[in-house]
């Protein structure tokens, strides 16, 4: 019988212990859990907290016990308070978000999952999101970041799953291909079908081959929209293999780069044309002295020969040959901005009312001439022969375009362009403009003839019909005036050319009509001639000759110095303006230093020297260009000597 007791006693103060270690056990687990643990008796009332919840609110022990959950939670909240206990009570799993208020007023998110203790008392475990739900914001911000300088930079991203076949484009990307959002097929095969047909070999075999060494790549391709418009577009991207070398999934970026690609376009066409000009410029001026001397003794001949005498007609057809090649020379001038200009202040409008009946007789019966000119238009200063070029050369180049008839519009127009259209040109400053535009109704040009539109000789015309130089001295002479050229042109739909020439002060006023030229070109007095060309020196002796003039001539400048110092009744110098040694600006300064008032005429077959900046003549300076005729010589040493 002890010996039972004996046993009882000890089994009890064995389970007391157990209980004791059980409790300790939960107690520590309850005070040092991570997560906040609450309990509340059937009242509401928390009876017990462990630390982390108590930290979590602000409270201390004391504090917080005796609280109920309308004193935690923000007021917003306490509406919730009810249905959460029927909730709790009706099922095990009770879960939710709720936003607590901490001692100091302040809140923060946490959830709380909350049951049924079996003694009846309610236990919620509380874990603080805040760390949480700031990293989701973080990730959130960071992603509307991110695609917010996608779009911005117009940077598409797509991704490629070689076990799927599938392929994912964002919507930056299908926009830069012309496809609405969610209307991209998502196969390979659909993505080489939208790139431009000549590019599409290329563009396989970069994917190939970084395919195979899974290596990053780079392609620059082209597309064509649905509204047929040409854009470039620079991808980069990079392969995923798996262990056998096989590709497993490709990730890369799409970025619209047609305007850079413009913008380059255009600076390394201005290089090249610049290039071309000044090999332009020289041969203009030797051909120019050539020419000179061919259409002075054409004139010799047929003033000395009688109508219809033998040999008449072939000199006839020399001279119109000549004139011919002159023409050409004065395109390739304007083309090379080296051309001689006298700009005025001009009225647009008042330039085209001029040129209507010339326009009525060059342009063919089946074209249709509307003129649409604003009614108040600002005022563009320039070189009405260059301004009246530009019309003519639009005009024709119109024309042909409408081998069947058609409609030939010019229109003037006040602009203003901003930073927005400057942004596409290198060459470009915004601001206020005067617009002339020449359109038609013809076939229209397609993408590659636009690309080399201004270039010199280029021509879709047949051989014999042009020389391919009139729209590069359009575009010659509207960048030499500070404008730009647009051109907008669909196959088949015709074409336009608009041509933006800056504005003037409102204040200008447009040059009046000049009277006509005087016709007397003789004269008896002494004319010192300096040309290093003897042909052409010989010729210009002739020719003054034969008008009455006294005529010394030298070579150089140091031999016309001679014959200035044993002359005194020299009259005029008319000197070439590059010569070897002393170039003919200098010689004049010498002379003129000598003899003030002394008169003097400059001769050349271009523009390029330092008598003329930017390809415009000095004003009180007496330029000749070469080729001259012996009349309009004769004038300019007249005018020059009665000045």
């Amino acid at each position: 019988m002890s010996n039972s007791t004996s046993d009882s006693g000890v089994r009890r103060q064995q389970a007391d212990e157990a209980l004791r270690a059980s409790d300790q056990r939960y107690r520590s687990l309850f005070e040092y859990a991570p997560d906040g643990i609450l309990i509340a008796d059937r009242q509401g009332r928390y009876v017990d907290a462990n630390k982390a919840m108590c930290a979590m609110l602000g409270y201390s022990f004391e504090e917080l016990v005796g609280l109920q959950s309308a004193d935690i939670v923000v007021p917003a909240e306490v509406i919730n308070i009810g249905p959460a206990l029927i909730a709790i009570a009706e099922r095990p799993d009770y879960s939710r978000e709720w936003k607590f208020k901490r001692r100091d007023g302040t809140t923060f998110c946490a959830d709380a999952m909350a049951t049924v203790m079996p003694d009846g008392n309610l236990m919620a475990f509380v874990r603080d999101n805040t760390a949480r739900n700031d990293a989701t914001r973080a990730v959130r911000t960071a992603d509307e970041r991110m695609r917010f300088a996608l779009r911005s930079a117009r940077v598409g991203i797509w991704d490629m799953d070689y076990t799927t076949g599938l392929l994912d484009w964002s919507d930056e990307l299908q926009a830069q291909y012309g496809i609405a959002p969610g209307n991209f097929v998502r196969t390979f095969a659909a993505f080489i079908e939208a790139v431009h047909p000549d590019d599409r070999s290329a563009v396989s075999a970069a994917l190939d081959h970084a395919m195979r060494t899974g290596s990053d790549f780079s392609v620059l391709h082209r597309v064509i929209g649905p509204d047929g418009k040409l854009r470039w577009l620079s991808g980069a991207g990079r392969f995923v293999l798996d262990s056998a070398g096989n590709a497993i999934r490709a990730v890369g970026v799409s970025q619209d780069v047609t305007e850079r690609h413009q913008l380059q376009a255009q600076f390394q066409q201005a290089q090249k044309m610049e290039a071309i000009g000044r090999l332009a410029g020289g041969v203009a001026h030797d051909f120019n002295n050539l020419l000179t001397v061919i259409l002075g003794f054409c004139e010799i001949l047929l003033d000395d020969l009688k109508p219809g005498e033998r040999g008449t007609t072939e000199v006839t057809e020399i001279q119109k040959a000549g004139s011919r090649a002159a023409g050409l020379t004065r395109q390739l001038l304007a083309f090379s901005r080296k051309e001689i200009t006298v700009p005025t202040v001009l009225d647009l409008n008042n330039v085209l009312d001029d040129m209507r009946p010339m326009l009525a007789r060059l342009i063919k019966e089946d074209v249709k001439i509307v003129f649409a000119t604003a009614p108040t238009l600002a005022l563009i200063r320039a070189d009405r022969g260059q301004i009246e070029q530009i019309v003519l050369n639009l005009a024709i180049n119109a024309q042909d375009a409408m081998p069947n008839g058609g409609r030939l519009t010019i229109e003037t127009a006040n602009a203003s362009l901003d930073d927005t259209y400057a942004s596409t040109r290198f060459d470009f400053t915004p601001g206020a403009y005067v617009a002339l535009t020449v359109g038609d109704s013809g076939v229209g040009m397609p993408p590659e003839v636009m690309e080399r539109l201004f270039e010199p000789f280029f021509s879709t015309k047949d051989v014999g019909r042009g020389t391919g130089l009139g729209l590069a001295s359009v575009h010659g002479i509207v960048a030499s005036n500070g404008g730009v050229v647009n051109v907008y042109s669909e196959v088949g739909h015709g074409s336009s050319f608009t041509v933006y020439l800056p504005r003037v002060n409102s204040s200008a006023t447009a040059a009046p009509t000049l009277a006509p030229a005087s016709a007397s070109a003789a004269g008896t007095e002494t004319v010192l001639l300096v040309e290093d060309a003897q042909a052409l020196r010989d010729l210009t002796k002739l020719l003054l000759e034969r008008q009455g003039y006294k005529v010394l001539a030298a070579a150089n400048a140091a031999e016309a110095q001679r014959l200035f110092e044993s002359n005194p009744n020299i009259a005029a110098l008319l000197t070439d303006v590059v010569m070897p040694g002393c170039s003919g600006p200098e010689l004049a300064r010498q002379l003129t230093d000598r003899r003030p008032g002394f008169k003097v005429v400059y001769m050349s077959g271009y523009t390029d020297e330092a008598i003329v900046q930017h390809g415009v003549l000095k004003a009180g300076v007496a330029f000749l260009h070469k080729p001259f005729t012996s009349t309009i010589l004769g004038r300019k040493i007249r005018e020059t000597l009665d000045y």
